[in-house]
């Protein structure tokens, strides 16, 4: 193999590594996302090159050099993660992106598709290479833009490096020598001295070697890109949704971080200094000045309330703890407060529903009581009309009974599952008037009715099932079908094969108790629409929102 060629593919395999190792010590961080791009982006330019350098002819050399066009990015990712890495975020503002990536996106295409930034390809005695134009503009530009934005990174990176001191100080180096020095032998061998036509290979995928060796190096040494307790404390403090305090021996607060600031409504800084109490209701001092003293020996937890600058009380879960130092001397006392104004409401909301459930059942109950007294009542009735009347009465109180119980059995207090109800109640009808030869069909969708609306629509189909089985067969047998389908609005269809309504009875005047209520809880409780088809038996259609 090539020894040129190897090198490159060597380069190409010590960045994807790099771009695992830093991904795996912290997938979430910003900083890490883009080193691993930066490092994929590298490790493809570097195959890239490896396979240019190894093409048997130049045809094969020349979709090598279309395939690696994508170069400026890396050049837009290093600018990307030192602006990042040197703290200065603050200048990644839209249209700094576009500054950034879209030279490299522009350059990238008219790579692709010219040979106006690498020219054709030739061979020479490390393998195939690229040649500059006859006519170098794009090229001397795109190799302008390239060495601006790496001088603009590095100045960067030196101004951090002045500014910085400790293991950021160390940080800066390492990030600095391990990054810049592969970039900028590569900018030399690889768009600068082209155009002064001296032939030498291209050296930024060997010198990346070393440099990602140093870069991994300073990884394992300083815990570079890994997330350390001592590195992160204070940015676990002031992004933690939870309330802290930091109090002193004598009970002065020292610090508290922006959730404590928030939920009560002061500035930065105006707790410091500041004595504990000035955060409680005057009820709960003697209280908190014990849960102090405990504090300082052991873990303490207990529900108390804070009180906001404008006086709102705050129920909260608290937690002390003593802080002290390697002697064991008593430094002061750490307050973690959790927030329970939901968890309040979500008590009073669970309190509601279960009342609001125990209802439900009671309502069911009595209901069932008043008809059970309906059916001793018929015992002693031998008029058949009157029989006909109480169990009409017991099919009205059932139906509205059902609603009850399926509100008392459902998760949901405020919707029911409409199917449901209407298969259990109109399967009770027919056999409360013993139709046993009556086929029954029910079409009802997947539907979640109110209370408002289930209670007039339960109502609706008990009279017009209930009529069905009493006056469409004759000889006991026939089909009724009940269906509910939601579209643009509501409709409700229930429907039989019978002898049907004669046409002198009209529904919205008729003298029978049932019809007059169906129509009535169309119209009045529903304000819906009803429509009577005669033929072939009876369907009742009934629309509404």
């Amino acid at each position: 193999m090539n020894i040129y060629a190897f090198s490159s593919l060597l380069a190409s395999y010590a960045c994807f590594l790099l771009g695992i190792t830093v991904y795996q010590k912290d997938r979430k961080n910003e900083l890490n996302k883009i080193i691993v791009l930066l490092c994929i982006f590298l490790g493809y330019t570097s195959f890239v090159e490896f396979g240019n350098r190894q093409a048997a002819n130049a045809s094969d050399a020349f979709i090598w050099l279309k395939l690696g066009s994508f170069w400026p990015f890396v050049i837009s990712f290093l600018l990307h993660f030192i602006i990042l890495f040197t703290k200065r975020g603050d200048i990644l503002q839209k249209k700094m992106y576009f500054l950034i990536y879209a030279p490299a996106v522009i350059f990238s295409v008219l790579d692709l598709t010219t040979t106006f930034i690498s020219g054709e390809p030739r061979k020479e005695y490390w393998g195939w290479t690229y040649s500059v134009p006859e006519n170098p503009l794009l090229y001397d530009i795109s190799t302008a833009w390239g060495l601006f934005l790496m001088i603009f990174s590095l100045v960067l990176c030196l101004f951090y490096f002045w500014r910085a001191y400790g293991i950021e100080r160390l940080k800066a180096k390492y990030v600095a020598f391990g990054m810049f020095i592969p970039v900028a032998v590569g900018s030399i061998t690889d768009g600068i001295l082209p155009l002064t036509h001296i032939k030498i290979p291209e050296l930024g995928a060997t010198t990346l070697i070393a440099g990602i060796i140093f870069i991994q190096y300073g990884i394992w040494k300083y815990k570079l890109f890994v997330l350390t307790p001592s590195v992160a404390a204070e940015d676990i403090v002031a992004s933690m949704s939870n309330v802290l305090f930091l109090v002193h021996e004598d009970g002065t607060i020292t610090h508290a971080n922006p959730a404590a600031l928030r939920l009560l409504g002061y500035d930065e800084g105006e707790l410091q200094g500041q004595s504990l109490t000035c955060v409680f209701p005057e009820g709960e001092w003697e209280e908190i000045q014990k849960m102090h003293e405990y504090g300082k020996l052991k873990r303490v937890s207990n529900e108390t309330t804070f009180i906001t600058r404008k006086g709102q009380i705050i129920p909260v879960l608290l937690s002390v703890s003593g802080v002290q130092d390697r002697e064991g001397n008593n430094l002061g006392t750490i307050w973690v407060g959790s927030d329970l104004t939901d968890h309040k409401k979500a008590e009073e909301v669970e309190k509601k529903d279960v009342l609001l459930k125990e209802i439900h059942h009671r309502v069911k109950n009595n209901m069932q009581i008043i008809s059970s007294l309906l059916n001793l009542q018929s015992h002693n009735i031998t008029d058949k009309k009157y029989e006909e009347l109480i169990r009409e009465s017991q099919n009205r109180i059932r139906s509205m009974a059902l609603i009850h119980e399926k509100l008392y059995q459902s998760k949901d207090l405020e919707n029911i599952d409409f199917k449901g109800y209407i298969t259990d109640m109109v399967h009770d009808l027919v056999r409360s008037y013993g139709k046993t030869d009556i086929v029954l069909n029910v079409d009802i969708d997947d539907t979640f009715l109110g209370i408002d609306a289930a209670v007039p629509c339960g109502l609706i189909i008990n009279e017009l099932v209930a009529n069905a089985l009493k006056h469409a067969f004759p000889d006991g047998k026939g089909s009724v079908m009940v269906a509910l389908h939601a579209r643009d609005k509501m409709e409700l269809i229930v429907q039989d094969n019978g002898v049907g309504i004669p046409e002198s009875i009209d529904p919205k005047t008729a003298d029978t108790l049932g019809l007059r209520l169906v129509t009535i809880l169309v119209e009045d409780q529903l304000n819906g629409e009803i429509r009577l088809k005669r033929d072939n038996g009876t369907e009742f259609s009934i629309t509404f929102k």
